[in-house]
C-alpha cells in the first residue's frame, strides 16, 4: 500500500517541479459561431462543488451579475435539467480540479447537453495548489461548451484553502492557503464576472489554449484507479450517522447508502465528497491504513473560519 501511495506522491512532485509549459495548442475564435446576443439578459451559473469551495465563487457571480440587472439561475449541476440550457444567454460553469482535470462527472454531464449555438460560455475553477493544472481544467471546460455551439468569452482559477483530505491535514499547500479565500480573492471573482460581460459587449471571444506541461501528463496516470486501491476501508459509521442524506446529495454517482451503511467501489470516484461533507463525521475512511476526517472536521480542529463576500449579506 505503501509503494503506491509513494508513487502517486513521487508522480505528483516530479509534475510540479517540472511543470513549465512546452508549448501552447489554441483553436482560433474564429471556428466559433457568432454570438447571439451582446447583451445577455438571462444567465445561468452551474456549478459542481463537494466543501463549498466553488458553490461560494458561483454565488459570488451571480451576485454580481444580479447587480448588472441580469436574471439569474444557479444550480448544482446535477440537479439541472439540461434541456433548458438553450433557453439562456449567458451560461458560466465552475468545478473544482480533481485529479488535474476537469471531474469526470462533470465532463460527462457537459458532453451530453444540448445545442447551445450562439451562446456566450464562460468557466472558473477552484484549486487548493498552483500545481493542479487548473488552466487545463478550466479549457476543457470551455472545449466541451463550445463543441455544443457555445462561444467562450471568459475563465479563471480561484485558490481556496485545500480540501484533499490527508491524515493529518498538514500538508505544505493545506498550510499556505488555510487564509484562502481572502478579499482579493473575491476581486478577482468580481473581476472575472465583470470582465466577462465586458467582453460580450464588444463581441470579443477568447481562444481556447491548452498548456502542455508535464503535469498535464499525470492525467494519463490511472489515478482515480491508483487512490482507490489506498482506501482500504469506506463505510458509514450507523451509531454516528444522522440520517440526513447530506453523503447522498453529494455524491456525483450515488455510490453511497448509508442506512445500509455501503458504498459501490466500482461507482465511486474517490472524489471524497462523502466524508468532506458529513455533518457528522459519520463516513469511515481508511487510507493506506490511516484513518481520515473530513472537511468539516478539519476547520473544526483548526479553529478555522472561512471568509464570506460582504454581498451575501444584502444579495439572495
Amino acid at each position: 500500500m505503501d509503494s503506491r501511495r509513494n508513487f502517486i506522491k513521487k508522480s505528483a512532485i516530479v509534475g510540479t517541479a517540472l511543470c513549465l509549459p512546452i508549448f501552447w495548442t489554441r483553436e482560433s475564435a474564429a471556428a466559433y459561431p457568432d454570438l447571439k446576443t451582446r447583451s445577455p439578459k438571462k444567465a445561468l451559473i452551474l456549478w459542481y462543488s463537494q466543501t463549498g469551495q466553488t458553490r461560494r465563487y458561483a454565488r459570488l457571480i451571480s451576485c454580481i451579475l444580479k447587480e448588472k440587472n441580469l436574471t439569474v439561475d444557479q444550480r448544482e449541476i446535477q440537479e439541472m435539467n439540461k434541456n433548458l440550457l438553450p433557453a439562456y444567454d449567458l451560461i458560466i460553469v465552475g468545478t473544482p480540479v480533481f485529479y488535474y482535470d476537469t471531474p469526470s462527472n462533470v465532463s460527462d454531464w457537459l458532453a451530453t447537453i444540448p445545442s447551445i449555438q450562439g451562446t456566450p460560455v464562460a468557466a472558473f475553477v477552484s484549486f487548493g495548489g498552483p500545481e493542479g493544472n487548473q488552466h487545463n481544467a478550466s479549457c476543457h471546460i470551455l472545449k466541451l461548451l463550445a463543441g455544443k455551439g457555445g462561444v467562450p468569452v471568459g475563465r479563471d482559477a480561484f485558490r481556496n484553502i485545500p480540501s484533499y483530505p490527508t491524515p493529518g491535514w498538514n500538508s505544505a499547500n493545506q498550510i499556505s492557503a488555510q487564509h484562502l479565500p481572502n478579499a482579493a480573492t473575491f476581486d478577482q471573482v468580481r473581476r472575472f464576472a465583470a470582465d466577462t460581460l465586458e467582453r460580450i459587449s464588444r463581441g470579443e471571444t477568447i481562444s481556447i489554449g491548452y498548456e502542455i506541461a508535464l503535469r498535464e501528463g499525470l492525467r494519463a496516470l490511472p489515478l482515480v484507479s491508483m487512490n482507490k486501491k489506498l482506501i482500504n476501508k469506506h463505510t458509514v459509521d450507523a451509531q454516528k450517522c444522522i440520517r440526513c442524506g447530506t453523503c447522498v446529495r453529494k455524491c456525483p454517482t450515488k455510490a453511497i447508502d448509508p442506512f445500509k451503511q455501503i458504498v459501490d467501489r466500482d461507482k465511486c470516484l474517490a472524489c471524497f465528497g462523502c466524508l468532506n461533507n458529513c455533518p457528522a463525521d459519520a463516513v469511515v475512511m481508511e487510507y493506506g491504513g490511516k484513518r481520515l476526517y473530513g472537511f468539516p472536521e478539519y476547520l473544526k480542529r483548526n479553529k478555522i473560519t472561512i471568509m464570506e463576500p460582504p454581498e451575501f449579506n444584502t444579495c439572495s
